[in-house]
Formats: C-alpha cells, sequence, structure tokens
C-alpha cells in the first residue's frame, strides 16, 4: 500500500513539473503569437553611411532605408506560375540598404548598398550578382560604395549624380560639359618667403565617423573658452553621444 502511494505521488510530482514547463515555454496565457524587438534597425556602419548619404543629397530627394527588394520590383510578366512563385520568393526574402527616392513624389530613382567585409563571401556575391541583374533589368540603377572610417562628401555626390541622373547642388555633373569642375580655392595668409597655403572647400573635406557609437560627425567651431575660434569634430547625435576630436 505504502508503495502504491509513492508511485502516485511521483506521478504528480511529474505531471505538475510538466505543466509547469508548458506554462513557461507558452509565450502568452491565451497561446496566441508574441514577438520580441529585432536587434537596431540599422547597423553602425549603415547609421553612419544614412548620414553620409543626407548630407551628398540636397532637399529634393529623401533616402529610405532596409527596403524590401520585393517592394522595389516584381517579376515580369509571361513568366510560367512556377516560375512566377520562385522570382517572388527570392526578391521579397531580400533587402537593399538604401533607396533614393524624388521628395516630391517618393519615385524610385536608385538603390544604394553598402559593401562590407562580409560580401567577399562567395554566398554574399552571387546575392549581390542577383540583386544586381534583377535591378537593372527592372530599369533601376544600383550604386555600391565600400564601408570604410571616413567618406569624401563630394565623391559620394558625384558619384549618386553619375549614376541616378540626377542633379545635386555642387556636384561635378551640374557643370557645363565643356569646362573642367575645379572648385574653388582661397589663399591663406603666409610668411613672407613661404609657399602659400591653399584652403580646400569643406565638401571636399573627408568626414570622419564617431569612434565611439560609429555615427557621422559634423564640424564645429567652439564659441566660448580658451579653445574659442577654433573648429572641431562632434558627434552628430549629441548630446547622446558626446565624442568630439580636435581639428589640428
Amino acid at each position: 500500500m505504502a508503495m502504491n502511494l509513492v508511485v502516485v505521488l511521483a506521478i504528480v510530482v511529474i505531471l505538475v513539473g510538466l505543466l509547469a514547463a508548458l506554462k513557461i515555454k507558452s509565450p502568452t496565457k491565451d497561446g496566441s503569437l508574441a514577438f520580441q524587438s529585432r536587434e537596431p534597425f540599422l547597423s553602425p556602419a549603415e547609421r553612419s553611411f544614412l548620414g553620409v548619404l543626407e548630407q551628398a543629397l540636397d532637399n529634393n530627394y529623401r533616402v529610405l532605408g532596409k527596403v524590401r527588394l520585393g517592394d522595389l520590383i516584381k517579376p515580369a510578366k509571361g513568366l510560367s506560375k512556377s516560375k512566377r512563385v520562385s522570382a517572388l520568393n527570392k526578391v521579397n526574402q531580400k533587402h537593399v540598404d538604401f533607396v533614393v527616392c524624388s521628395s516630391t513624389d517618393l519615385a524610385v530613382l536608385g538603390v544604394v548598398e553598402l559593401d562590407d567585409q562580409s560580401h567577399g563571401r562567395e554566398d554574399r556575391a552571387e546575392r549581390d550578382l542577383f540583386v544586381d541583374e534583377a535591378l537593372s533589368g527592372a530599369g533601376i540603377p544600383i550604386a555600391r560604395f565600400s564601408a570604410k572610417k571616413g567618406y569624401q562628401i563630394q565623391e559620394v555626390r558625384t558619384k549618386l549624380a553619375d549614376m541616378f541622373k540626377i542633379t545635386l547642388i555642387g556636384s561635378a555633373s551640374t557643370l557645363p560639359q565643356a569646362q573642367e569642375p575645379t572648385p574653388p580655392q582661397a589663399v591663406l595668409k603666409s610668411e613672407p618667403g613661404s609657399t602659400p597655403t591653399v584652403a580646400q572647400p569643406e565638401h571636399m573635406e573627408m568626414i570622419p565617423m564617431c569612434e565611439r557609437c560609429g555615427a557621422t560627425m559634423v564640424k564645429r567651431q567652439a564659441k566660448n573658452g580658451e579653445h574659442a575660434g577654433k573648429f572641431f569634430w562632434a558627434c552628430s547625435t549629441f548630446p547622446k553621444c558626446r565624442q568630439v576630436v580636435a581639428i589640428t
């Protein structure tokens, strides 16, 4: 009799444990689906390059991030049902980094991809080739930029203007074809007998990335204190990030 009681108690303990485990695994009381937040929407490198794109483009254009390829293109007419389904699966499972649109009607002007070291892998190379060919077939130009610590805004602006056939203020493509795109220069004062120093325009400067958070940095000038009048780089996310770099 005692043995039977022990067996019954053991079964009860096991059942209670199983019920508790099932309750823990169930995301909600009613068993409905549950979700949680993903990682940041853009990686630090993508967030930084978004700032570069926004500086390179003017108010006539907008930049959208993480756009599904299937929202930009669709299978061409005339495909069989099986090929159409296959094509839809391929484009719906892929995203592009950035899409440049007209600010007036959000018409798609081109796609921008930021390529880091992972794009050197064979699987990534195959993916990139598919995306390039798919966009090209749909008549959407794509501009690829290599991920790095700093970018020259003028170079980015010129490439976007050339690839997307758009007019950007300050880009070489806005100049008459017969002229050589020579940027304006200013000669700084120098000591007698020394070689004059040529000051490059600000848009030719290399825009650094914040080493602390990865955001784009902006050029500031100190207003007060012992460094009044001097220029420095400050993180564009200030006051969230207070990283500064002196300009020597």
